[in-house]
């Protein structure tokens, strides 16, 4: 079934958090709401889920109707999943009975043979009679995940469910839960403020600011077309720059950088900004260069160079990917350029 959204507005008193919001997510995608704190994406998974009432527009599973400004059934009676970033497992309980808590109309044989085949897709086999307190923080959010998943609903939504687990851990969780959701066809939304979580668990992404969807695409599409200097600077260690073009140089208060293989369309002398990430510059050593190396860090992608203009003060560095194998020493001077990908101009 597919989860729509239509015209979705919410308040906090005068506060307002969504304003006329679309959505939808198709059955078997995972949809992910991306973006700073107080941006208005767990109030969204609030509204689906039924822990808040919409002020304005509809919630559809297809054509049926699941909550409205005057339309309010209670969490219970949706077919919703919900996994928080907490886990929220009954501690009193062992994890056959969390897992089984959704499906008391079943029978027993029925909740065991689901059980059972739930714990094998989350890989925690044996774990039956085990209490939420003697797990790690990775098995917890697994059993979560599979009680969520007992009941088969229709839509799954996921809020911070991996912000407590180690980054290693994470990254696994991340895999086995996609392919999980996959396998279970509901419509699922993850809310985040991790853009590698977003780009791995995603076949959409929403980006939100402000209680609106800046931009809802493919993860290919928002990291390497995005439609402005906010979306752009959520990815890839962005630096944003402020400036205009001058002839072939992009200028800006504190120092200029060649536009290379940029093509911008923006006209000369139009109030700019540059969303820069380091893959989208190179520096050349030049003996009568502008910038200057400042430092060298390592990541696990290769070595990324800091520059600033030569002779500054100013606390501006410019982050760049150092590619080959010639490593410039602090203090080699040189010009910085532009590239075509992963640099974006777009006017003030």
């Amino acid at each position: 079934m597919t989860l729509i959204l239509e015209n979705i507005s919410h308040a906090y008193g005068r506060t307002q958090t969504l304003q006329s919001l679309s959505l939808s997510v198709e059955a078997g995608e995972v949809v992910t709401l991306l973006g700073p704190s107080g941006c208005g994406k767990t109030t969204l998974l609030r509204l689906v889920a039924g822990l808040e009432c919409v002020s304005e527009g509809r919630i559809l599973l297809d054509h049926d109707t699941l909550a409205t400004a005057d339309y309010h059934p209670a969490p219970e009676k949706r077919p919703v999943g919900l996994v928080f970033q907490e886990h929220a497992l009954f501690p009193n309980m062992s994890v056959a009975r969390n897992i089984e808590f959704g499906l008391s109309a079943q029978s027993a044989a029925e909740k065991e043979a689901r059980r059972k085949s739930l714990l094998d897709m989350v890989g925690l086999q044996g774990l039956d009679d085990r209490m939420p307190g003697t797990l790690s923080g990775g098995q917890q959010q697994r059993v979560a995940l599979a009680r969520a998943l007992a009941p088969a609903p229709a839509v799954m939504l996921l809020d911070e469910p991996y912000a407590s687990v180690d980054v290693i851990l994470r990254r696994s969780l991340r895999e086995s839960a996609r392919l999980l959701l996959k396998e279970a066809g509901s419509a699922t939304i993850l809310v985040t403020h991790d853009p590698d979580e977003a780009l791995e668990m995603s076949d959409r992404i929403a980006i939100m600011s402000d209680g609106v969807i800046a931009q809802v695409d493919r993860p290919d599409k928002v990291v390497n077309a995005p439609v402005s200097a906010g979306v752009a600077s959520l990815f890839g260690e962005a630096q944003r720059f402020e400036g205009e073009i001058q002839e072939d140089r992009f200028v800006m208060p504190f120092g200029s950088l060649d536009l290379g293989s940029l093509k911008p369309e923006i006209s000369a002398g139009v109030s700019s900004e540059l969303v820069l990430r380091p893959a989208g510059a190179e520096f050349q050593q030049a003996k009568n260069g502008s910038w200057v190396v400042r430092d060298i860090r390592y990541r696990s992608n290769g070595r990324v160079i800091f520059l600033s203009p030569l002779n500054s003060a100013h606390l501006d560095l410019v982050r760049v990917d150092l590619a080959g194998a010639d490593i410039p020493e602090p203090g080699t001077r040189g010009e910085i350029s532009l590239r075509n990908e992963h640099a974006f101009l777009f006017a003030k």
